[in-house]
C-alpha cells in the first residue's frame, strides 16, 4: 500500500511518502513540500494544482492521509491552507483520509532521516496505511 501523508503549515504543503510491504514494513520513498506563493494569484494556484497532479501522477497513491486543521478558532487553517487542500481534495484519484492531530500524536512510529518539519506528514501516512 502506498499513501501519501500530507500536513498544511502556512503556506506549505508538507508530504511524505510511505509504502507498507507485504512484511508490514515502513518505508520512506519520497518526501518534499510544495509551497503555494500567494492565495490570491490565479497563476499560484495553477502551478500549485499542477505541481500536485505531478505528484499523484507520479506517486499513483492508494491513499492521502491529511493531518486535519480545524477550520474555526485560535489554530484554524488559514487561507492557503484551506485553498491547498481543496486543490488536493479535488485532485485526488483515491480515498483521502483525514487524521486527527491527538491520533498522530499518538503515532509512535518515526524516522530520523526525515527532517523534523516531515515528521507529522509521516505519521499522517502512517496511520492512512493501517486498515480501520
Amino acid at each position: 500500500m502506498k499513501v501519501i501523508g500530507i500536513e498544511f503549515a502556512a503556506s506549505e504543503m508538507n508530504y511524505v511518502v510511505v509504502e507498507r510491504g507485504v512484511d508490514n514494513s515502513l518505508a520512506v520513498t519520497a518526501s518534499n513540500r510544495l509551497n503555494l506563493s500567494e492565495t490570491r494569484s490565479h497563476e499560484a494556484l495553477r502551478a500549485f494544482q499542477q505541481a500536485v497532479k505531478t505528484l499523484l501522477k507520479d506517486v499513483s497513491p492508494d491513499c492521502i492521509a491529511i493531518k486535519t486543521k480545524p477550520e474555526k478558532g485560535s489554530m484554524a487553517a488559514g487561507p492557503a491552507a484551506l485553498k491547498m487542500e481543496a486543490i488536493v481534495l479535488a485532485s485526488a484519484p483515491c480515498e483521502v483520509k483525514f487524521i486527527s492531530g491527538a491520533r498522530i500524536n499518538k503515532c509512535p512510529e518515526s524516522d530520523t532521516s526525515l527532517k523534523a518539519y516531515h515528521h507529522p506528514a509521516f505519521k499522517a501516512a502512517v496511520c492512512g496505511c493501517k486498515s480501520e
